[in-house]
């Protein structure tokens, strides 16, 4: 949830969303992806039938800035996943409630190094239901951001470079997440977003649906549209372009900011 809403969310003149909020600044986010998939990656990365799903998150996400150099995060979320096929299952209700901040480390002219921290807390309950696997648990973030901004053909640009290690404490195995966004302001108010999330599981977990390992490689094109100095609207579209034992999913995320 973190990682869209910040990739999604450059700073004034076209920062990256390894800044920290200024002191008493916040920002409140919400976002809506709309994901499905009917086939997935097997073991040697070869695409085949998969099982069936559609899932929908909403989101929400307030950040501030507590002081110069910390800002402080809140989010929480809906889900509601459907399986489909002969043994149709679905879960709608609590995901992960996000707690968290991002502790600017260095800065300096155009650029910036930051660290961000978030607990993960699961709010699925005792749900038993197969659509709600791999939201069961607690999990912790732990990321370092680089973020830099810079002129490309003659428009503002940003690079934003996220490393995470998400511990999961349960069954799902631990990841490395590596996450990349470019970002062009093309004119006055309007950012094209191009994306990269990369997600590796450190070896499997445990139980039956932790078996395998897992990778995935997934690219985002956004486009964000600043309505005025307060309000921000966004549009993307992602697909799983390459991926081990795992689902070929592809969507659609609808974002709204609002800053004060």
């Amino acid at each position: 949830m973190l990682l869209c809403v910040a990739a999604l969310g450059p700073q004034r003149d076209a920062r990256a969303g390894a800044w920290t909020l200024p002191p008493g600044q916040s920002e409140f986010w919400a976002t809506t992806s709309i994901a499905a998939a009917g086939s997935a990656f097997g073991p040697g990365y070869e695409l085949r039938d998969g099982a069936s799903y559609r899932k929908v998150e909403q989101n929400v996400l307030f950040e501030h800035g507590a002081m110069d150099g910390l800002t402080l995060l809140l989010g929480t979320q809906f889900l509601a996943v459907t399986i489909t096929g002969p043994q149709r299952t679905q879960y709608a209700g609590p995901g992960y409630t996000d707690v968290g901040g991002r502790v600017r480390l260095m800065q300096g002219e155009g650029w910036v190094v930051a660290a961000q921290v978030v607990a993960r807390a699961p709010g699925v309950g005792d749900a038993r239901s197969r659509a709600a696997v791999g939201y069961r648990d607690w999990e912790a973030d732990l990321r370092l951001m680089v973020g830099a901004d810079f002129p490309l053909g003659g428009w503002p640009a940003f690079l934003d470079v996220a490393l995470a290690q998400r511990q999961r404490f349960g069954d799902p195995p631990d990841e490395l997440r590596l996450d990349a966004t470019l970002g062009l302001g093309v004119m006055p108010g309007l950012l094209l977003l191009l994306q990269s999330f990369n997600v590796m599981s450190e070896g499997a977990g445990e139980g039956a649906d932790f078996a395998v390992s897992y990778e995935y490689y997934k690219a985002q094109a956004a486009v964000l549209l600043e309505v005025n100095g307060q309000l921000s609207l966004s549009m993307a579209a992602f697909a799983t372009v390459l991926a081990r034992n795992f689902p070929q999913e592809n969507g659609l995320v609808l974002a709204a900011r609002y800053r004060f």
